[in-house]
Order: structure tokens, then sequence, then C-alpha cells
């Protein structure tokens, strides 16, 4: 079956890093990590996986922070070489194993992608497992499974980016038939959102500020009005399609900043105060109680600690290589900086549920819907337009780009 695969190896990964910042085709050309592969379709490993055949899979920053070799190295200990990417997924169940309950071939169905302590079979689950928070298990380079924190960066799942990929019957999540294809592919990145909002939920009459408004800091948006949250948000955003769209969400005002200067617009939204100390960047006294953070750069995460009112909590999402950062700000201001990864289980409305049925219920019922995100649909043998489409996205007004495997 056809694949989209990356292998490292240590001569193709210098060579891209160096070759990549003078001609960003190299990202993907044939000395490049990536490559379109003829492999044999995957065997169930056991009598609790299930085949999956896939239908849309979503392209996500982190796999173009993947391809592109953007992403920080701590992570490389709990990946598998060579994986499939693919861990935003709508797909069509195609074989269960012999112990599979309540899961039958045709079905409509998504996946939660960490393989935590249940699918390694590994007794007893660590901590975060043992609450149902299995993005954040510590176990992902252990048990019976090869490394990896996600399908789609697990050698032996196989991911969506792909014709059929295996997934452990814990994971798969069957998708009501309310809910349109478009809706299922863009569940995954809506479930962190909503993941990260429910983390460190803003107040009535808070100020809330969105840096970045990308999927996730749509989403995250997006999120917040479908719980009903009361809130001033103010979205950070250079490119017109997303501001719009930051606006559409619910976002009452959205900063552009190659045109205002956010600390300047900041004291004129919140009331906050600014300073300049002696070397470093200026800072402000009160801000946003709520910051949510979906770039993670060096730089807006400095902004994000000099942004936030006293006591105020910052989330991040985003996620890139970071530089030197002056954390004096989070000391000064008693700021909570929450890391945020995945998903997990949520209180909402007095049950407990995990966050895909949370967003699967919010969509019912109109609350939220994230199908307009996708502005782009490639097969998988465009894969080459889809990276340059998600390397230049304000270019080619793009937000959520997918691949359309029906036909694979």
């Amino acid at each position: 079956m056809k694949a989209l695969q990356f292998e490292y190896s240590f001569p193709r990964y210098a060579y891209t890093r160096v070759a990549g910042r003078m001609n960003p085709k190299a990202f993907y050309g044939p000395k490049s990590c990536i490559a379109y592969v003829d492999i044999p379709e995957p065997k169930l490993r056991g009598p609790r996986w299930v085949k999956l055949r896939s239908v849309l899979s979503g392209f996500c920053g982190t796999d173009l922070g993947t391809i592109t070799l953007h992403t920080s190295t701590t992570t490389t200990p709990f990946t598998s070489f060579p994986f499939i990417f693919g861990h935003e997924n709508y797909s069509l169940v195609h074989e269960v194993g012999s112990q599979v309950e309540g899961i039958k071939p045709d079905e409509r169905v998504t996946v939660i992608p960490p393989p935590g302590c249940e699918v390694r079979e590994i007794e007893p689950p660590c901590g975060p497992c043992s609450r149902g928070n299995t993005s954040v298990c510590e176990n992902f380079a252990e048990g019976n499974l090869s490394e990896g924190t996600n399908i789609g960066f697990c050698r032996d799942t196989g991911g969506g980016w792909s014709k059929y990929y295996l997934a452990h019957d814990s994971q798969v999540v069957r998708i009501p038939d309310s809910l349109t294809d478009w809706q299922a592919v863009t569940l995954e990145p809506l479930a962190v959102a909503l993941h990260s909002v429910m983390r460190a939920m803003p107040e009535e009459g808070q100020n809330v500020l969105v840096i970045g408004c990308g999927v996730q800091g749509l989403s995250v948006i997006a999120s917040i009005r479908a719980l009903g949250i009361t809130c001033h948000i103010t979205g950070v955003e250079p490119a017109e399609l997303n501001a719009e769209k930051a606006k559409e969400k619910g976002a009452d005002i959205v900063i552009n900043p190659r045109l205002e200067d956010i600390y300047e617009r900041t004291v004129e939204i919140t009331g906050a105060r600014l300073y300049k100390p002696l070397l470093e960047k200026r800072i402000c006294m009160g801000g946003y109680e709520r910051i949510y953070d979906c770039v993670g750069s060096t730089e807006t995460l400095s902004d994000s600690f000099r942004l936030a009112a006293g006591e105020g909590i910052v989330s991040q999402i985003g996620i890139q290589a970071t530089q030197k950062m002056d954390w004096t700000p989070v000391w000064m201001k008693g700021l909570r900086v929450i890391g945020n990864l995945g998903y997990g289980i949520e209180n909402f409305e007095g049950k407990k549920m995990h966050t895909f049925e949370l967003a699967m219920e919010l969509t019912r019922r109109g609350k939220v819907d994230t199908q307009d995100l996708v502005t782009h649909v490639f097969k998988l043998d465009e894969y080459k337009k889809a990276i340059e489409v998600n390397m230049n996205k304000e270019k080619y007004k793009a937000i959520k780009t997918v691949f359309d495997l029906r036909e694979l």
C-alpha cells in the first residue's frame, strides 16, 4: 500500500537542515526524511486491535514541524522510526480482533491517538493513565509497543497518511450519524483546544488573549464560546483570512501584530499599565487573566508572560524549539504556566467524559462547528503541494488542510 513515511537518518537529517534554509523544497525532496513509499499492509497486533481504513486525515502543525525539522529533538526518545504520519483521522473499521467488542467492520470512527498504558499492556498504569489522561502517559517508550506518543509517530501502528493503519480498541471512538465526515476529521484538533480551555477555564468578565489564530487558536475561541463563557476575547493574528474567521468564531477584537503594537493595544483593551525595563522588553502590570499561546515560539511565550495579569494563567498549546527565555515575569507576577498536550477526562454538566465525547456532544448540539476551517483537500500523492501550502498558509489562504484517501 502507499504511505507517506518519515525515516530518520543522520545524513538525511543533516543535509535537510542545511539545504532547507536555502531552498524549502529540500524538506520534501529526494534527500529529505520524508518519502512516498510502498509498504505491506499492517496486520492485527493482537485480539484487541483494530485495522482501520483511512478516509480523511488532517495535516497538523506538528506534522509540518517534523517535516521541516523545526521541532525540539527532546521528543526523539519517544518516537520510533520509520513512522507514517496521520493522527487526525476519520476512518472506517476494516477488521477487528477476536476480543474486540462493540466495534464492527464498516463503522465510522475516529481514534484517540496516544497509545498509553492500556495499549502497551502495562500494569499498573501510570498516574496520568489511571486518571484517563493518556496524552501525558509516562510510558511512551515502554511496554510491548515501539516508542511513540501518538498514532502517526509510532512505527508499529502506522498512521492516517496511508490506506490502512492500526489502533487498540480502547482508542477507537464511533462517530454518530449526526456528524459529517468533515466534522469527524476535525474532532482531534477541536478536542485539543477544548482540553486546553477546560484546564484554564476563563471566568465571567475576564480578559482573554489567544495568540495565533490558526486551527488551534480558532478552535480555542470556538470552544470558549461553545461553553457559554461571557468573557472578552482578543486574538493576535496577521493573516487576514484567519483574523476574519477568529471574529466569526467569537473573538471581540483581533490585533494584527504587523500593523499594531500589541503592548499598547493591551493597555487600551485591559487598562493595564506599561513599563520599560532597562534592557529587556516592555512589561504590563495588569493585562489578560487568561492567555492561550497557540504558537509557542520564544517571542510569543515571552509576550505571554509580559502581557499576563498578576496571578494569570498562560496556557501553552503551540510548541516550537525555544531559545533564551526570561522567566522573571512568571516569578514576579505569580503566573501559572500550563502545558497542554492532547485530551483527557473532563467534568461537564456534572458528568465525567473524555474530551472527544465532549467535542462530539458540543458539535451535535450546534454549539461548535470546525468543519469550515478545512480550506484545502489533497490526494496523498499530492503531498509535495500539501507541504508547500502548509509552509505558506497565508499565501495560499489556507487554514486546515486534509488528505482525502478514499480513492487510495
